[in-house]
């Protein structure tokens, strides 16, 4: 799909010409106690990685340093604590709306050089989130396609999507927070070159199919969401429009292996960034209950 089939998808102003919270818009109290109710055996599922010093991030960033001390006061009491540095969308987390932007504008038309500061932005970042809850769509397209992951660059179109929710009898709502796996998250440790090379994911035309569902999040098991064929690559779409068009949130670096396993397509989802104060993203521990 050429990338003017993209254009004018856009929800700014949808929510006010001041919003800064996007497609969080669209889970109303009510949908939250709907999805609820989709709670029928207290089985809970961690979605996220280990945060750990050499895992699953972005291959330019940083790994993450970590130091440990040990105290012991006069009455034997001990104590430990961890000093941790690593960049903000290190394992699995959330990209904030203005974390992706062009054209100098971010989300809602508001001017990328008046709001980004070297300590932090001060317009769509992740402290206007406080939580993402909400009825929670597994697409296992790599369980529908009969493989363990999909191959790298392989993409996930719009129609893929409608094949798989089809196939696993789930009708996709507006508000609803979107898992898809991949399987790609599989490949880290049999092969870190191969998994850090590219990745399979949705493409472009997934797009308007975002929009039209009225999506509020997606959650993926690979490295950026999108389909890859290279890292970096010359272009983030799905990002870019995504993010700053559409006031999208984006997560990655999910497990959803044992939510697979279980044929749980519904669940009951939370995620909950770190309120960063100016944070362009968070990382997360998803959880999802059914």
């Amino acid at each position: 799909m050429e990338r003017g089939a993209t254009e004018g998808l856009s929800n700014w102003s949808r929510w006010g010409s001041d919003d800064q919270q996007g497609t969080w818009n669209l889970i109303s109290p009510d949908m939250i106690k709907e999805a609820a109710g989709l709670v029928k055996t207290g089985k809970t599922y961690s979605l996220s990685v280990p945060l750990e010093t050499h895992g699953a991030q972005w291959p330019p960033r940083h790994k993450m340093w970590r130091t440990t001390e040990y105290t012991k006061n006069k009455i034997g009491r001990n104590s430990s604590g961890d000093a941790l540095v690593m960049h903000s969308h290190s394992g699995t987390h959330i990209d904030a709306l203005c974390h992706i932007w062009y054209d100098d504008k971010l989300y809602n038309g508001f001017e990328a050089a008046e709001h980004m500061t070297s300590h932090g932005v001060n317009r769509n970042s992740i402290d206007n989130v406080p939580f993402i809850v909400g009825r929670g769509i597994l697409l296992d397209v790599a369980g529908w396609k009969g493989v363990d992951h999909l191959e790298l660059a392989e993409p996930i179109s719009a129609a893929d999507l409608d094949a798989c929710a089809k196939a696993q009898q789930v009708e996709i709502q507006s508000g609803d927070i979107l898992l898809i796996r991949t399987g790609w998250i599989n490949v880290m440790e049999k092969d870190r070159t191969l998994f850090e090379t590219g990745e399979p994911g949705i493409d472009v035309s997934t797009l308007p199919w975002l929009k039209e569902h009225d999506i509020a999040s997606v959650a993926v098991d690979n490295l950026a969401v999108e389909v890859l064929d290279s890292i970096p690559p010359a272009d983030l779409p799905i990002h870019r429009i995504g993010i700053r068009d559409l006031g999208l949130y984006l997560l990655e670096l999910l497990d959803l292996n044992e939510l697979a396993a279980d044929r749980a397509y519904e669940s009951f989802v939370v995620i909950a960034p770190l309120q960063i104060t100016g944070g362009a993203g968070s990382p997360v521990n998803p959880i999802a209950i059914v």
